[in-house]
């Protein structure tokens, strides 16, 4: 999805990032009546909600499922439910390096996309953009390369220095040292941190991530991977899997392929070496659900890195507000809770949060 938006023309509010919680923001700002307009480098929508081809096959290399415990985060998937683009997976996964069936259940249902993990933004993007007379758009492929304050406007500069979007009102949704880049090049923070930096930017340097190896294998044929499909790796096993997942069993592949999520000890370790070399560590450790030998069993792969894939330091508050006059909020996975449905929590609050601001004027 790439709409225009005018490029110049003011509008209430800015949102840096097409992920879970800057859709959510979104989504809470089109709702008070606001003009929205939503910007991503990515050539698709998501995030680390992300689903990725490889050949005929279809794997989830991002989140892999959601749970939901909340009652606004429950109208979200119920919309998606309705429109059919999310379903229920199952309600617990095998032991930690188990060839058995599923055990554990827990009585929260794991949610995921009907054709991959990427059917939950695009939907709700898909319900921000129909029928609101233009209110919202959402920019794909559109890299904010800086965020500053020119009087009463937040100005979003865009790659190439030629495209520049002015807003009463922004929220910045992707990891947060990225964000920081964005708030350094704009001149609103300093590069690196600094004794006498406001206490909301020193709490946003603490927020610290782990980065994740996403593997993804096509295969000759089904895994043995037990059902539903997925196995949780306790990290007292030592590693380095993470995460192993059957897409064919999962339903969104229509061939065998598995994903692979190595764990953070792992992925710091080797995250610049050379692919081809990571990608033969981690196939060889999970040898055992890969029926056959790897060297034939195996017919594609590709390796993906997440530098920031979860936040291992979580803020208690769902936002930091990095400037009152005008308003410019952060949020994302590492305010109300690393998992899908903290960062929708987190962007439906910033949402509301510079509503509230906006409307106060």
């Amino acid at each position: 999805m790439s709409q225009s938006d005018g490029a110049d023309a003011p509008v209430d509010a800015v949102v840096v990032g097409a992920g879970i919680a800057g859709l959510s923001a979104a989504r809470e700002l089109l709702a008070a009546g606001l003009r929205v307009v939503v910007v991503d480098k990515g050539r698709g929508l998501g995030g680390r909600i992300a689903t990725r081809r490889i050949g005929s096959a279809v794997c989830d290399h991002g989140a892999q499922f959601f749970t939901v415990r909340g009652r606004a985060f429950g109208g979200i998937v119920a919309e998606a439910h309705a429109a059919g683009a999310v379903v229920e997976w199952c309600g617990g996964f095998a032991r930690p390096g188990s060839l058995g069936p599923e055990t554990g259940r827990d009585g929260h249902p794991r949610w995921r996309g009907v054709r991959g993990m990427t059917d939950l933004p695009k939907q709700l993007a898909d319900r921000l953009t129909a029928a609101n007379d233009g209110r919202c758009v959402v920019r794909t492929e559109t890299q904010a390369t800086a965020v500053a304050i020119d009087g009463d406007r937040v100005v979003v500069e865009t790659k190439g220095g030629h495209d520049r979007i002015l807003a009463r009102g922004g929220i910045l949704s992707p990891p947060v040292p990225q964000t920081l880049d964005l708030l350094a090049a704009g001149n609103l923070v300093a590069p690196a941190a600094g004794g006498d930096e406001p206490e909301t930017i020193a709490t946003l340097r603490d927020i610290a991530y782990d980065p994740c190896f996403a593997l993804l294998l096509v295969l000759d044929r089904p895994s043995r991977v037990p059902p539903p499909g997925g196995i949780q790796f306790d990290p007292a096993d030592g590693g380095p899997i993470a995460w192993l997942a059957d897409n064919f069993q999962k339903g969104i592949s229509p061939i065998p392929a598995l994903t692979i999520h190595a764990d953070a000890a792992f992925t710091r370790q080797h995250f610049d070496d050379p692919p081809e070399e990571v990608t033969a560590l981690l196939i060889d450790r999970a040898r055992a659900w890969i029926d056959g030998d790897p060297a034939t069993a195996v017919v594609a792969k590709s390796l993906h890195r997440w530098k920031f894939a979860l936040p291992t330091t979580i803020i208690e508050a769902p936002l930091v507000a990095v400037s009152e006059q005008p308003p410019l909020a952060c949020c994302g996975d590492a305010f109300a809770g690393p998992r899908v449905e903290g960062a929708a929590s987190s962007g439906l609050a910033a949402g509301r949060w510079l509503a509230r601001v906006l409307d106060r004027g």
